[in-house]
């Protein structure tokens, strides 16, 4: 573990001198968060963080997989491929499908972060400028991945977080949005449980940290009104379909139709929307 710290530390030096966005680490998260129909917290999705220096993704790698194919006529025509034998051989777990919708890409210099992610059949990107982070770390400790982190507070757009960062990574970063601790934050969780993030791989790297595929497509908004558009299509998804469709879909023409929690129930990631 320590030659990996030597390992970053020297290649943060070489990264910087060299290339802006070729990756010198590479972090696998778990994250859990609630399932919108009924408020569990069940469901699961594997996400990657590639960063250095100066930028940095946040990303599921099956879904850029996707993504990536739908980028191109031959790709699409190979996953359209892939779905048609799943179907005719039955192999429906075979079929593919996305793991997690969102990227996230962050700049050191100027600070910023790029949000990309869809509602319903919509695609949106937002541009934040990070905030200063009022992160409390306090003297509690734990072993993850054979670091020892530390534990750190903060509240954040409607949610007060938990983040255990390993000073011995010098990475100011961290999943989803998390970043601004002396060191790369590992683990992290908002205080009621419904969404968390758990570090369970991280490697040196070299891969290049990339575009967001399809970036083109993806219509520019603000986060609160983003926030509220994916609201409203969980509050009436039958009537942000017609919206986006052009469609006259009714109730009575939709057989097993998923019923969402209301907000009370179950909420986003960031509340602060209301």
């Amino acid at each position: 573990m320590k030659r990996l710290v030597a390992s970053i530390i020297v290649c943060f030096v070489t990264i910087t001198m060299f290339s802006q966005n070729i990756a010198d680490i590479e972090v696998s998260y778990t994250a859990l968060s609630p399932n919108f129909k009924n408020g569990e917290v069940d469901v699961q999705n594997h996400y990657i963080l590639l960063s250095n220096p100066r930028e940095s993704k946040f990303f599921s790698p099956i879904t850029e997989y996707i993504d990536s194919l739908n980028s191109t006529p031959d790709g699409a025509a190979k996953l359209n491929e892939m779905m048609r034998a799943a179907v005719r051989e039955g192999n429906f777990d075979d079929m593919p499908g996305k793991d997690g919708t969102y990227y996230i890409v962050k700049s050191s210099q100027p600070r910023s972060l790029t949000y990309y992610d869809s509602v319903g059949f919509d695609q949106y990107y937002y541009e934040e400028t990070p905030e200063d982070w009022s992160w409390t770390i306090t003297d509690s400790t734990k072993e993850i991945l054979g670091y020892e982190c530390f534990l750190a507070t903060t509240d954040y757009h409607g949610r007060e977080w938990c983040a255990w960062f390993a000073p011995d990574i010098p990475v100011s970063n961290g999943p989803w949005k998390l970043d601004g601790l002396p060191g790369l934050i590992l683990e992290a969780s908002a205080s009621d449980g419904e969404y968390s993030f758990v570090a369970n791989g991280i490697q040196n790297s070299s891969k290049p940290i990339g575009i967001v595929y399809l970036a083109d497509k993806y219509e520019k908004t603000d986060r609160k009104s983003f926030l509220k558009f994916k609201r409203a299509f969980i509050d009436n998804p039958i009537g942000s379909i017609n919206v986006q469709m052009g469609s006259d879909i009714s109730l009575s023409d939709v057989s097993n139709l998923s019923i969402f929690a209301s907000s009370e129930v179950v909420d986003f990631i960031e509340t602060d929307y209301h």
